[in-house]
């Protein structure tokens, strides 16, 4: 429940509201949903509950673009595959594999890993669509969980096998029935859909580098048709890119528009990217699977520098974990090394800053996803998601830039406290669920996950994926 509450005497609070700055000493008032001041020696009343913020920074809570929830039951199965491997174990073997139930508590717990590491709203690209049960699955899990995201209906269908929990016949003699099943979705779940909506709904387009011109724009087309407000899609992968220039031809068809979030696009074009700014279309960085998988370097400095609305995303938990901490080190250090490698001598000045990395976790990732008046700064009048991170320990004390702190020092286990929508969901360092129980849940999940996975015909998957990596490197 939604409450008052005065933090009182924070350390430091990291606003990313250029009139507000990064005060020190200083209380946030928060009031049902809502920040309602930040500054030194703020007025409560004897209804506010007092949250002590000595050795604590206050920040907004991290914003992640692009995230298969879904995946939770696969972590650490890709820790060592490159993006050939992922298609094969995750969308064809281990996608298949997933029941409803699956489903939710897959997204269940992804959502509640997102909470405990400070990532307060999250852009849920579901591809686990195996039936309409698993899409409602899907959306209930982000619900109990309490994060703030978009459900982006994802039209992938995954392949049918003996053993799988596919429905063959559905597939063959209705292969399109995900579009009018989205439309069940949003008026089941999204009837307001509203920008301070908790859960709002959204659309996943089919892959852009794979699919005709055509389809995707009758897929935007129906998205827009159902009130999708973020319409999501990978693209432009790179090495993996086949060359198609998806956004190029997007826009010659009247296509590209604000709604519009591009998942990697590594391999943009500079046009594309002019195209990109000119309409505010929003892209997502993943630093740990684009240089892990072979997508080449991150394109999110570059899309920044070209005043495109960058933001950061974790991807899939089956190789990384939901922490943005790991993102935005690990796309700053990247980012300096590529710079300074390309001087002649050694650098004298430092490439980039700590603080242009954790604007794309916070303030670029809410404009990206068309809340940058609702949500990724600590500014009067928005919704109070926010996260206190303690600074008392080994590790984090002293602490002389807390922007530096944040980036290049803290982890998961230093936030004290998540608001979400004015609602703390983790306190004391703890979330507010029952784990020892929800864990052997999730344990149940796995094992049933895995011997199903042991069913899926694994030479005549091979040969389906080395089609599809085919078609991806084939150019026109």
């Amino acid at each position: 429940m939604t409450g008052k509450y005065i933090i009182k005497n924070a350390s430091h609070v990291v606003s990313m509201d250029n009139t507000i700055g990064n005060p020190t000493n200083c209380d946030v008032l928060i009031e049902d949903e809502y920040i309602r001041a930040v500054g030194p020696n703020l007025k409560s009343s004897s209804d506010h509950t007092i949250i002590d913020g000595t050795d604590v920074i206050v920040c907004p809570g991290f914003i992640d673009t692009h995230r298969h929830t879904w995946q939770t039951q696969l972590r650490t199965v890709a820790t060592d595959h490159v993006l050939p491997d992922y298609i094969l174990y995750l969308r064809q073997i281990y996608g298949s594999s997933y029941t409803p139930h699956d489903a939710y508590i897959g997204n269940y717990c992804g959502a509640l890993e997102s909470i405990d590491n400070g990532i307060t709203y999250l852009v849920d690209h579901s591809h686990i669509m195996n039936s309409p049960e698993h899409a409602d699955a899907a959306v209930q899990g982000l619900i109990d969980a309490k994060i703030r995201a978009v459900f982006c209906y994802a039209t992938y269908m995954n392949p049918t096998w003996e053993g799988s929990c596919m429905d063959k016949e559905r597939e063959e003699t209705t292969p399109d029935w995900r579009l009018k099943d989205a439309e069940r979705i949003k008026e089941k779940y999204f009837q307001s859909n509203e920008p301070g909506d908790l859960l709002r709904m959204g659309f996943t387009l089919s892959e852009p580098d794979l699919t005709p011109i055509d389809q995707l724009v009758r897929e935007i087309q129906h998205a827009r048709s159902i009130g999708a407000k973020v319409i999501t899609a990978h693209s432009s992968h790179g090495k993996w890119d086949p060359g198609n220039f998806i956004v190029r031809r997007l826009g010659q068809k009247k296509m590209v528009g604000p709604d519009l979030l591009f998942s990697h696009g590594t391999s943009f074009s500079e046009d594309e990217l002019l195209l990109i700014q000119e309409y505010g279309v929003g892209i997502c960085s993943t630093p740990d699977t684009e240089l892990q998988m072979g997508m080449s370097h991150p394109i999110a400095f570059k899309a920044k520098d070209l005043g495109c609305k960058a933001s950061l995303g974790v991807d899939v938990c089956c190789s990384t974990p939901a922490d943005m901490f790991r993102q935005m080190r690990l796309l700053l250090q990247a980012q300096r090394h590529l710079e300074h490698e390309a001087l002649t001598g050694g650098a004298l000045n430092m490439a980039r800053k700590c603080e242009e990395v954790l604007e794309m976790a916070t303030m670029g990732g809410a404009k990206a996803v068309g809340l940058d008046k609702v949500i990724g700064s600590i500014t009067p009048g928005k919704r109070a998601d926010l996260i206190l991170v303690k600074c008392d320990n080994l590790r984090m004390f002293p602490i002389h830039d807390p922007i530096g702190a944040l980036v290049l020092y803290a982890n998961g286990s230093d936030i004290e406290t998540v608001f979400i929508n004015g609602e703390i969901v983790k306190s004391g360092g703890k979330l507010q669920v029952e784990w020892p129980k929800l864990r052997e849940e999730l344990r149940a999940s796995v094992k049933s996950i895995m011997a199903r996975s042991k069913k899926a015909p694994l030479e005549d998957l091979k040969a389906a994926r080395d089609e599809f990596i085919k078609a991806l490197v084939s150019r026109e």
